[in-house]
């Protein structure tokens, strides 16, 4: 029995509990209401609130508090906000440009554009139009270096200037309706599948290529292809099959050997094009070459037409005193002046070969060696000319515009555009070297090891 009454009192302490609990609970929720309440009160009595409330009550049923000039006033500034909202976005999309100026610019380019879509006689191609229109905008500001190129020309150039691309790493050319293997890049998945120089390729992933032309072939096996490739070529006289894995190949730009000369050793080092990995693959070759003790060096850059400024800057830093000056660029009558900022420095005999096809970036490095460099001597014929410099700018769709910025000087100040640089020791090629391009017909490159063994 007294065990029945202990149990009676405990369950009534419980209930007891639990609806004090739940009035507290309800009197928190009406303190907050009315908090919320007298902040909402509080919002309303500011200017903004009082308009915020204001367009909300328009479309209220209590539309009868207001009068028909609070109405008007209240939708006309709704109707300007509104607008407002319209011109940022417009903005936003138009990167900040006047976008009334541009439609107004551009309606002539619609209107011609939308009459030859609609009323050619004939096939008409969207992209193609708008390439053709884009490269003569373009080419109308009358500068040989701002130019436009489409997807496919841009995919070429990115390629060529940034030194890398997705492939298997070889070149190729066709003859006699033979495609065969010129040249295999060191450690690119060619070499590594074991394909040779001179190995004709008959057929890939099963497919006979004789029909091939060598731009088919190579954006099958870079596009179209699996990423792991079946290649069948002939090397001698026996079939040789090739399991290749496609991957990222590094383009070499750079390519080295050491001469002999008057008791000295001279290294010689060819460089095609200035891109992203140039400077990488440069000193490398610097460095094997002054493994084997150099005492001179011979830079190469005939027929190099440039490239990336940062990439020929990289290269001269590692010969001139930290302090001396690179070059300069001028834009709007202002200069400013880059000098080498490393404390990398050499001091043995270097000579430059050029000729007409080197321009740009080659130009820059001659520069360099002829003005800055002590030691330094530009061998061979006046180069090509070319004092701008360019930025580029990748579109919407992968096209791009290559446009001039600035103008680049030697280190002593001359502007070289039409001009180039004059060598210290001019020379030209005998007509014997055009005939039978071998070392014994190069006089340009003989005079330059001359030079620098002395």
């Amino acid at each position: 029995m007294e065990k029945k009454v202990k149990t009676s009192n405990t369950n009534k302490k419980i209930l007891e509990s639990k609806r004090i609990i739940k009035e507290e609970k309800e009197k928190i929720k009406l303190e907050k209401k009315a908090l919320r309440k007298k902040k909402i009160e509080k919002f309303k009595k500011t200017k903004f609130g009082s308009f915020v409330y204001g367009v909300g009550s328009i479309f209220s049923d209590d539309k009868n508090n207001y009068s028909f000039s609070e109405v008007l006033v209240i939708t006309i500034i709704a109707i300007l906000l509104g607008a407002f909202a319209c011109f940022s976005i417009l903005a936003i999309v138009f990167k900040g440009r006047n976008y009334f100026k541009y439609s107004k610019d551009l309606d002539k380019f619609y209107d011609v554009y939308d009459t030859i879509l609609d009323n050619y006689n004939g096939e008409v191609k969207k992209e193609e139009l708008v390439d053709a229109a884009i490269d003569g905008m373009v080419s109308s500001v009358g500068d040989e270096y701002t130019t436009y190129s489409n997807i496919k020309d841009t995919d070429s150039f990115n390629d060529m200037v940034s030194g890398t691309y997705e492939g298997i790493g070889c070149t190729i050319i066709k003859k006699d309706d033979v495609i065969s293997v010129v040249e295999v890049y060191d450690g690119s998945p060619a070499d590594k599948a074991g394909l040779k120089a001179e190995d004709k390729i008959i057929s890939v992933d099963g497919k006979d290529v004789s029909g091939y032309t060598v731009d088919e072939l190579a954006n099958y096996i870079r596009n179209e292809a699996a990423n792991r490739i079946k290649m069948v070529v002939v090397r001698g006289e026996d079939e040789v099959n090739i399991n290749l894995v496609r991957g990222m190949v590094e383009l070499p730009s750079v390519s080295s050997k050491v001469f002999y000369q008057n008791g000295r050793t001279i290294g010689y080092i060819k460089i095609s094009i200035f891109s992203s990995v140039t400077s990488k693959q440069f000193r490398e070759c610097l460095e094997d070459l002054e493994d084997s003790y150099i005492d001179s060096l011979v830079i190469d850059v005939r027929g190099n037409n440039g490239g990336y400024l940062s990439s020929v800057t990289e290269i001269a830093s590692m010969f001139v005193e930290k302090g001396d000056i690179l070059y300069q660029v001028e834009k709007d009558g202002k200069r400013e002046i880059t000098k080498d900022k490393t404390t990398e420095a050499r001091n043995y005999p270097i000579a430059v070969l050029v000729n007409s096809g080197s321009a740009s970036a080659s130009e820059i490095l001659a520069a360099i060696i002829k003005e800055t460099y002590v030691g330094g001597y530009v061998v061979g014929t006046t180069t090509y000319g070319k004092g701008t410099v360019q930025q580029v700018k990748t579109l919407s769709d992968g096209s791009m515009v290559k446009y001039t910025t600035e103008n680049w000087l030697t280190p002593d100040g001359n502007w070289i555009n039409k001009k180039g640089i004059e060598p210290t020791d001019k020379i030209n090629l005998d007509e014997e070297y055009y005939n039978n391009p071998v070392l014994e017909n190069d006089t340009q490159l003989k005079m330059a090891l001359s030079l620098v063994s002395n």
